[in-house]
C-alpha cells in the first residue's frame, strides 16, 4: 500500500494458491505496518543474534550502501542502541556492538510487532504457526545454496 497526501492505492490480495507468494505477500504487508525503522532493526537483530561485527561485514550482509550504513549506526549510536569502535588491530575497520540498551528495545519491537501482526490468532494457532515456521526456516537453512532457476527448470523438464 502507498500512502500519499491525496491518493491512497490498495494491493488487493488474490489467492493464486502460492504458498511462498502469500507469506511474502503477508511479510510485506506486516512489515510496513510494523514499527519505524524496519533498516535499523535488522542491524540490532544481526548484532544481538551474531555479535560484535565491522561495519564492513554488516553492509555485505544486509546489501546496505555504505554511507546509508553510515547514517543508521549514526541514528542507533545516538540512541545509544549500539557502540562503533575502532578495530585495535585495523584502524580502517569500525565494529559495531549492540549494548543492553539496544538489546532491551529490540525485544520491545519484536513484543509490539508480534501484538500487531498476530492479534487475529488465538494463543494456540500462535503456537502452531510458530512450529510451521520453524519447521520451513530450518528447511530453507539447509537449502541455501539452491538455485531456484535450476530447480523450476528441472521441474518444467527443461534444460539448461
Amino acid at each position: 500500500m502507498t500512502k500519499s497526501k491525496d491518493t491512497e492505492k490498495t494491493y488487493i490480495l488474490r489467492d493464486d494458491g502460492s504458498l511462498s507468494w502469500l507469506l511474502f505477500h503477508t511479510v510485506r504487508v506486516l512489515r510496513r505496518h510494523g514499527a519505524p525503522g524496519y533498516s535499523q532493526q535488522r542491524i540490532l537483530g544481526m548484532l544481538e543474534e551474531m555479535g560484535p561485527m565491522s561495519q564492513k561485514e554488516v553492509q555485505e550482509i544486509l546489501n546496505i550502501q555504505p554511507g546509508s550504513l553510515s547514517e543508521l549506526c549514526a541514528k542507533l549510536e545516538d540512541k545509544k542502541l549500539i557502540e562503533r569502535k575502532r578495530d585495535e588491530n585495523d584502524r580502517r575497520n569500525v565494529i559495531l556492538n549492540i549494548t543492553e540498551k539496544g538489546r532491551k528495545k529490540r525485544r520491545e519491537i519484536l513484543k509490539q510487532k508480534d501484538e500487531l501482526m498476530f492479534e487475529t490468532l488465538q494463543p494456540q494457532e500462535r503456537e502452531q504457526l510458530r512450529g510451521i515456521l520453524l519447521r520451513l526456516a530450518e528447511n530453507a537453512s539447509k537449502k541455501d545454496d539452491i538455485d531456484l532457476i535450476d530447480q523450476t527448470e528441472q521441474l518444467k523438464g527443461g534444460h539448461r
